[in-house]
């Protein structure tokens, strides 16, 4: 009855309170079904570039000696052609790259957590929000968006938000669950009221849901099964994917996106890879030259946002390395593959003579032993030593384990490095991430 009365309410503030977010859904789910999405891309990358060129400070100069500079891009080769976009380039100019005539309305200020680097500061277009591309990944689950979902992150949010949150979706419940303070009292409470609400859907960033199905799994607790699982925010070990569905008794969809971009790429129910937001988002894959790779190859990954002209973000570095994928999906969607992210090129194991262990490869090494812990992290001084910090999941784990951890990365470094292992009682986070690698050289 409940969940009857939340749709049909959904479905008046979508007319009403949410059109202009409901006809954007519907025309993006139109283009995708009736249109050729690579062309749509395109156009939509010349009309981005138009824009930032008359709009953007930055654009006119960092684009003034292209060739194709008065007459913008004419075909891929052009867009190929043009200048990357870094994070030093936004540290460093943002008042440049920001569009003029902007209304406070129109942008939200974003700021990354300088996790993986200095912090880096954009705008938001809220005239193109992502909740158009929240739904139809939602849609792609079978989840509604005026079912309940359960969200699980680090922090509490803060308590105005809460409230605001609330009353913009009643009569919808969606609660929260905030992980620092990872204390039974808290746990017990947030797991009545999950069984209460039945959410079809938990999101939350992936080391915070996997902690919390070790603690289900551990104390034999079994929850109403959601939906989906939706984790986003770091790497996904396959050996966190088994335990987390395990736990919640329902599959996971690994999501791609970062504070600069916010979706850019998520599975569907087949699970073969994460399907490109190709309408929203042009997503390349380059050598170390920034030239276009083959797909199955590894390389950094360059981003164009398609849906920003507040803040154009136009071949953007994000520091993230991937690979597209050279088939198509079996559950029929219209949009490119790409295999799941599962490092950043910034951050490597580095040994003296220039041998760069990626965290792909990592992953790869370390899969297998991931039950054993909640958390881990690898953090390499200036000098190259390393030492592999770890959480334990129970008492008796974690040493054995990550001897042979660090014996499989001694091998792979050809034995040029010190390394060592430590169990700690919490992993170093950098606001609200906790990265794989840590490194005193970036």
């Amino acid at each position: 009855m409940m969940n009857s009365l939340a749709r049909i309410i959904f479905l008046a503030k979508t007319k009403i309170a949410m059109s202009k977010l409901n006809k954007q859904y519907l025309e993006a789910e139109y283009d995708l079904k009736n249109r050729d999405v690579s062309k749509l891309n395109f156009e939509r990358r010349k009309s981005l570039i138009d824009h930032a060129i008359q709009n953007s400070d930055f654009y006119k100069e960092k684009y003034k000696n292209h060739l194709s500079l008065g007459k913008g891009i004419i075909d891929e080769k052009d867009f190929c052609q043009l200048p990357v976009l870094t994070r030093t380039d936004l540290i460093g100019n943002f008042n440049k790259i920001k569009s003029v005539g902007l209304k406070s309305p129109d942008y939200r200020r974003a700021s990354s957590s300088g996790s993986t680097g200095s912090p880096v500061t954009v705008l938001h277009d809220q005239r193109r929000p992502e909740t158009p591309t929240r739904w139809r990944i939602l849609n792609w689950w079978g989840v509604k968006p005026w079912e309940n979902q359960a969200f699980i992150y680090r922090y509490e949010r803060p308590i105005e938000k809460r409230f605001f949150n609330s009353i913009i979706w009643w009569p919808t419940r969606r609660i929260f669950f905030a992980a620092a303070d990872f204390n039974e009292k808290k746990i017990e409470k947030f797991i009545r009221r999950f069984n209460r609400i039945k959410p079809a859907l938990v999101q939350g960033y992936v080391d915070v849901v996997f902690e919390f199905a070790l603690y289900l799994l551990d104390h034999n607790i079994e929850i109403e099964a959601p939906k989906m699982v939706w984790v986003t925010s770091a790497p996904l070990f396959e050996e966190q994917r088994e335990i987390i569905e395990k736990a919640f008794g329902a599959p996971v969809c690994d999501q791609y996106g970062n504070t600069e971009i916010l979706l850019i790429a998520a599975e569907c129910r087949s699970q073969n890879g994460l399907h490109i937001m190709q309408d929203k988002v042009h997503v390349e894959f380059v050598d170390e030259n920034n030239k276009p790779l083959p797909p199955n190859k590894t390389g950094k990954i360059l981003l164009t946002d398609l849906t920003n002209y507040a803040f154009p973000l136009i071949r953007y570095e994000i520091g993230d390395e991937g690979k597209a994928l050279d088939f198509s999906c079996s559950c029929g969607v219209r949009l490119p593959l790409m295999e799941n992210v599962k490092g950043r090129q910034t951050k490597n194991i580095k040994t003296p003579s220039g041998l760069l262990i990626r965290g792909e490869h990592i992953m790869a090494m370390f899969n297998g032993y991931m039950k054993f812990f909640k958390e881990i992290q690898l953090y390499q001084k200036s000098d190259y030593s390393v030492c592999l910090y770890y959480v334990s999941r129970k008492a008796s784990y974690g040493a054995e384990e990550a001897s042979k951890m660090i014996e499989l990365l001694r091998k792979r470094t050809r034995y040029e490095i010190q390394l060592e292992h430590k169990r700690v009682k919490k992993i170093k986070r950098y606001n609200v991430k906790t990265p794989l690698i840590v490194n005193e050289f970036t």
